[in-house]
């Protein structure tokens, strides 16, 4: 088997993938060339942040895949044109239901999968070998390859086992400022973190408050969370070290759809880690039968039963560990970066028979 690579991809959307890939084939198949890929755009930022395109070849047959990473719900059409299968991280029922070739792969997030220094010359690699057909500038591959540095860590890191404190809430998300996050995503992180408070528990993160001109042109009334949210707001951000293990030492996680109202990277962490999970209902069609109220998430679908979640979870052992064995296991049977890969190239491979689970 063999994996070519287009090498304008946005590096730490794709990280997830490029593990997966490396996983299961093994580094020595993988290169990179722009030529199979030059009629594919990369003038604007949403053609690079879009996703990316990679081909896989076998002794008799050469399919072409496009990851979509995009947190909106929106399918790229020369990219859908040019692919066998279009693994979408972020699709509604409509699209799935509407286009053949699409599936829905489901969260992911980004991760570290080489040294700073390494990084900072397959930055300057891959910006040389697709800079013949790409308009977007060299910093933003720099930008996008150190993050996987700075703010991410190896996928071993979050598979660590660390000892749950049964009494202890960790949870740490940004205040966003858009009308979904007003009315959805701010709005439940901050109630979740009311209630947790209400029931007795030892709390710490909290919401990180975002400054900047561009924040107020976008949501004018964003300065009120300093006030609703004044327990919990916190303006520096924590390292991603604590994050992974204060996350891993809490009794329970909260997840809701994030901007745009995407599968935000928290949900497969949570699912990596095989976290008890409290979720308001996603927005985004998952693989597989999806997740499922009692056997791998706990679903609320208004603010005033979190409360009742967070005791149940709380206050009841076996129901926790039945929780954290389904997240596990849904993500080991769907999310996990081989996975994920193998199942994309597997309906490639068989384009043309029915796409759909």
């Amino acid at each position: 088997m063999e994996i070519v690579l287009d090498p304008r991809l946005k590096f730490n959307y794709a990280s997830w993938y490029l593990l997966g890939i490396e996983r299961f084939y093994g580094k020595r198949c993988i290169h990179y060339d722009v030529e199979p890929f030059k009629n594919l755009p990369y003038h604007k930022i949403r053609d690079y942040n879009s996703g990316f395109a990679f081909l896989c070849k076998d002794a008799k047959k050469v399919v072409k895949i496009f990851v979509d990473t995009e947190d909106v719900a929106k399918v790229f059409p020369e990219r859908y044109e040019w692919c066998d299968i279009y693994g979408m991280v972020n699709p509604t029922k409509k699209q799935i239901e509407t286009f053949d070739k699409i599936i829905a792969i489901g969260p992911a997030c980004g991760v570290t999968l080489s040294v700073r220094i390494q990084n900072i010359v397959l930055s300057l690699m891959r910006y040389c070998q697709g800079s013949k057909y790409n308009s977007i500038p060299y910093k933003n591959y720099l930008r996008d390859y150190l993050y996987t540095n700075i703010r991410r860590r190896p996928l071993e890191s979050y598979e660590l086992p660390v000892n749950i404190k049964e009494n202890y809430i960790f949870h740490a998300s940004t205040l966003w400022y858009n009308q979904f996050a007003a009315t959805d995503t701010n709005k439940y992180r901050g109630e979740f973190l009311k209630v947790c408070q209400k029931a007795g528990l030892e709390i710490e993160g909290g919401l990180f408050y975002v400054e900047g001109r561009d924040v107020l042109a976008e949501m004018p009334d964003y300065p009120k969370y300093k006030e609703i949210y004044k327990e919990f707001i916190y303006d520096k951000r924590l390292s991603m070290d604590d994050y992974i293990w204060k996350t891993k030492q809490s009794v329970l996680v909260f997840n809701t759809p994030s901007v745009c109202e995407c599968h935000g990277w928290k949900l497969a962490e949570y699912l990596c880690m095989g976290k008890a999970i409290i979720s308001t209902p996603l927005k985004r069609e998952m693989p597989g039968r999806g997740l499922i109220h009692g056997e791998n998430v706990h679903f609320v679908h208004h603010a005033d039963e979190i409360y009742d979640a967070v005791i149940k979870i709380s206050h009841d052992k076996e129901y926790r560990k039945k929780l954290e064995r389904g997240a596990r296991a849904y993500y080991e049977q769907w999310l996990a970066p081989e996975v994920v890969m193998k199942r994309m190239i597997d309906k490639a491979f068989k384009a043309g028979n029915n796409f759909h689970e």
